[in-house]
């Protein structure tokens, strides 16, 4: 997104927006509304600490600037990309194979001596606990149900089996990765030119 022109992220921003509206409008403005603070921060933070001209006609001694309000909105603009980007990777992929993505990816870390099974697994038992607690106790959940978990550690079942079920690359995985791998190429060249 670094590369992108206000406009073309602007047009990035709606096309995502709108196909993660259009499979999971509720999760996804909830998602939004949670980082109203978040996004208010940044324009506060952009619009009082970037040098530049002015907005006139504020009543007191003090006042954000165009720049600062710019680029204020230029980061929330990215920050709702990447939640637009995450809210259908979410609504379209299962856990199982969402963890086992990430199992792939993490997988050249093994030379390095993560274990990244064990990383892939736990990852997925904390998940589970997790979605556990919020579905037993919808509206009041908070990190006390940490200790919880703890504390009936003993009581869950042990004998748990999750499987990695590998999946063949099909034509539009194979698309996808020629097009990013193209992507990432494109950048880097055009990255050592500049």
């Amino acid at each position: 997104m670094s590369f992108l022109s206000n406009q073309l992220l602007c047009v990035l921003l709606i096309l995502l927006g709108t196909f993660a509206a259009s499979l999971q409008l509720r999760s996804f403005l909830r998602v939004v509304t949670r980082m109203r603070w978040l996004f208010l921060s940044i324009l506060i933070i952009y619009g009082f600490g970037t040098p530049g001209e002015f907005i006139p006609h504020i009543p007191v001694n003090f006042a954000p600037t165009f720049e600062g309000v710019q680029q204020g909105m230029l980061q929330i603009v990215k920050l709702l990309i990447a939640l637009a980007a995450l809210s259908l990777l979410f609504s379209t992929s299962s856990k199982a194979h969402l963890i086992h993505g990430l199992y792939i990816l993490l997988s050249p870390l093994k030379f390095l001596g993560l274990n990244v099974k064990r990383f892939a697994v736990r990852l997925l038992l904390t998940l589970d606990y997790v979605e556990e607690l919020a579905s037993q106790q919808q509206h009041k959940f908070s990190l006390n149900q940490f200790d919880d978990i703890y504390l009936t550690a003993d009581e869950q079942v042990a004998d748990k089996v999750i499987v990695f079920e590998s999946l063949p690359f099909n034509f539009l995985d194979k698309v996808m990765m020629f097009i990013f791998m193209g992507a990432i190429s494109g950048m880097l060249v055009l990255g050592f030119q500049s």
